[in-house]
């Protein structure tokens, strides 16, 4: 009996710790991580969102002759502050819309750990993403996230270990919500839904992953000479513009593979 109560004691006590100690374990992100997973693959963090907004996407597609669930391709002007997103329609893509960034003075920047702004370096937060060829996949989508919504880019990548490496170092940028700047490109809630909801309906519609290209402004189609590899020679993507005039020619985005740190188109 003194033996039972003791070992009840004993378990008490080590639950008791353990739920303590809960929060300064990693097992709190894994099962965050773990359900946010769940809920981009169920689509329950966004279902009330998807109730609200699709409606009225729905009928802005008819009107422009799009239809809801068509793949989707999207690009990014880091000069010009705004996205384009594009639709398949018959065999090649259509401009949609154009949603800009927040403007400087709504974006909410870091802040350390008192609150503070971090100064200087929050003043470029949020306003652009690294030039290059990125892509979404269902995993990429985050419904439950404190940013509102949060669509991460994957890179393009030629595999290579040092490549992968300072991947790992640098994370993914984002497209967020709440007008949120830390780590990507800050868009208000209202711009960032019809985003997200037209990329979920396309992947659960089967595209396999939706193509992000980011690049430093427009170009001028009918001037060669600024789309050659003299040009951009300072632009730490090789061969970005090849990717951008293939779309400008063809408005179909181009199959992109990455060599020694060179975009080529296939």
């Amino acid at each position: 009996m003194r033996a039972k109560l003791f070992a009840t004691i004993a378990l008490i006590g080590i639950g008791a710790a353990g739920y303590t100690l809960l929060p300064y374990t990693p097992v709190p992100g894994y099962f965050n991580d773990f359900t946010s997973r769940v809920s981009a693959l169920a689509g329950f963090g966004a279902e009330n969102i998807r109730k609200r907004v699709l409606p009225d996407l729905e009928a802005e597609l008819s009107n422009a002759d799009l239809a809801i669930g068509a793949p989707v391709f999207v690009r990014v002007f880091n000069a010009d502050r705004d996205i384009e997103v594009w639709l398949k329609a018959n065999n090649r893509y259509r401009l949609f819309t154009r949603y800009n960034f927040c403007d400087a003075d709504a974006i909410t920047h870091a802040s350390d750990g008192d609150g503070n702004s971090t100064g200087a370096d929050s003043a470029t937060i949020g306003n652009a993403a690294d030039l290059g060829v990125y892509h979404v996949t269902r995993d990429d989508l985050s419904p439950n996230s404190p940013y509102h919504l949060e669509i991460a880019l994957t890179p393009l990548t030629s595999g290579s270990p040092e490549e992968m490496a300072e991947q790992a170092q640098t994370g993914q940028p984002a497209l967020r919500g709440n007008c949120e700047g830390t780590g990507g490109i800050a868009l208000e809630n209202g711009d960032i839904e019809p985003v997200y909801m037209l990329i979920d309906t396309a992947l659960r519609a089967g595209q396999a992953q939706v193509p992000v290209h980011v690049f430093e402004k427009r170009q001028n189609m009918d001037d060669a000479v600024t789309l050659t590899e003299d040009a951009f020679a300072s632009v730490p993507a090789p061969g970005l513009y090849d990717v951008y005039a293939a779309f400008e020619r063809t408005r179909i985005p181009p199959e992109v593979q990455k060599t020694d740190g060179r975009y080529q188109v296939n």
